[in-house]
């Protein structure tokens, strides 16, 4: 039952996360896709236009049409790159230290890093307590838990933690010397350890974690649809500051020389 628990919590989670970043996802690629056909097809027309007033441009209808021409030229190889650039990455990631480096970066990241970083301790918690309840010495407990929180960075800290353990040191000061855990995590670990009850500790450290982790899901679309709309407006001022500036610039060059013809 405590495994079934654990695993309709994991698969929950997993969904929730996947909802939630649906639509930012999609938001993404919509602008990504506009932006292509922007730089391929509409913007070029507007550089041929300007270019037959053979005007100075503002800097930012410069900076516009050599990024178009930049992509009406290359885009084949810009392809190629990317396509070269994600195999790549995956590569390094699926090495040892990629994947050691790429997991300590995903507790870092904006707006997902936390969730990351909770989901995983929530697990690692959840781990820990199952195992603590069934019996397993704490110290083989902790080398099978290191292996279920599928997070290289923070397995090794849980590593660390084990081999403190089997030198001795109490479960507190290992797991103040890994720096992942929050101070009233800290607390009921002292708690349960003086208690000699660290597996109910470490279960409700679980639940607190899960609640947490519930609540971060809740509220990812709330974080990211600021940070969309921002992009989404700074992409459109630009892409309107870039246009219409020369056509304003001609409008009160043309009113300008009409005036001084009458």
């Amino acid at each position: 039952m405590r495994l079934y628990e654990f695993f309709a919590f994991e698969k929950k989670m997993g969904d929730d996360i996947r909802a939630a970043l649906r639509y930012p996802t999609m938001v993404i690629i919509a602008l990504a896709v506009a932006m292509f056909i922007v730089n391929i097809f509409v913007i070029p027309a507007f550089g041929k236009m300007f270019s037959s007033f053979h005007a100075q441009l503002p800097l930012m209808t410069r900076l516009l049409i050599g990024t178009s021409d930049l992509f009406v030229g290359y885009w084949p190889l810009m392809i190629v790159g990317v396509v070269a650039l994600v195999a790549g990455a995956r590569f390094y990631v699926r090495s040892e230290n990629g994947r050691f480096t790429w997991d300590g970066l995903k507790l870092r990241l904006p707006v997902v890093g936390q969730l990351i970083h909770k989901a995983t301790l929530a697990r690692f918690s959840r781990g820990f307590a199952l195992a603590a309840k069934s019996g397993v010495p704490i110290v083989q407990g902790l080398s099978i838990v290191a292996e279920v929180v599928e997070n290289a960075y923070l397995e090794s800290r849980i590593v660390k933690m084990r081999d403190g353990i089997e030198r001795g040191e109490s479960i507190l000061r290992t797991a103040v010397a890994t720096g992942v855990f929050s101070p009233v995590v800290l607390q009921m670990v002292a708690v349960g350890e003086e208690t000699g009850e660290i597996d109910q500790l470490m279960s409700e450290i679980a639940d607190m974690y899960e609640r947490e982790v519930t609540i971060e899901v809740e509220g990812l679309s709330a974080k990211a649809e600021p940070i969309l709309l921002v992009c989404m407006g700074i992409l459109v001022l630009i892409l309107a500051l870039g246009v219409f500036l020369p056509m304003w610039d001609m409008a009160s060059a043309a009113r300008g020389g009409g005036g001084r013809a009458q």
